[in-house]
């Protein structure tokens, strides 16, 4: 009995580097900016025409409320933008969110990052993304982004908008965004 236990002791430290080497990758601290809980976190986001925001019960990844977002034509952009970007991003390096698209079909949006203020359109970010139905776990990797027109890289540590729209919709749409994080 003893044999075999001391036996046992000699395979633990092979079991445990085994263990350790099939563990998942070491995950990405991650900070939320928005989750929608509260009601005063509408305050940090931009109001415009043809778009309208409000807290929803429906298609939830983070706690209990998503951020139901309409966009409604004739508007050009239609969408959602934040004012209040919760702190610096340097350090930054992702910009993770959840956006369901309970439509019945895909739709295209367009993420607008702002690195200067009111640049023009050859000196910001504009990467469009393509939303099929359902759930879309969405990851901005800002190291891979570059302005539309110079083809600047990104600068994170100076981040002063971020956004995202729809162009010209011949119809009202809704999505439903939810925990929005910038991760390390």
């Amino acid at each position: 009995m003893c044999r075999a236990f001391f036996a046992s002791l000699l395979f633990l430290p092979a079991v445990l580097v085994f263990f350790h080497a099939c563990s998942p990758q070491e995950v990405q601290p991650c900070r939320l900016i928005y989750d929608f809980e509260e009601d005063q976190e509408l305050d940090g986001l931009v109001w415009k025409c043809h778009s309208w925001y409000k807290r929803s019960l429906e298609h939830v990844s983070h706690g209990n409320f998503s951020l139901e977002v309409q966009m409604y034509p004739p508007e050009t952009y239609p969408g959602f933008a934040i004012s209040d970007l919760k702190g610096p991003w340097k350090g930054i390096s992702k910009v993770k969110l959840d956006i369901f698209n309970p439509n019945p079909f895909p739709l295209s949006i367009t993420f607008r990052i702002d690195d200067r203020k009111d640049p023009p359109y050859e000196d910001r970010v504009n990467k469009t993304v393509e939303l099929p139905e359902g759930v879309n776990p969405v990851t901005l990797d800002l190291a891979d982004l570059k302005t539309s027109g110079t083809r600047r890289h990104l600068d994170p540590s100076s981040i002063c908008a971020f956004m995202f729209f729809t162009v010209s919709p011949q119809r009202p749409v809704t999505i439903f965004v939810d925990n929005i994080r910038l991760c390390k």
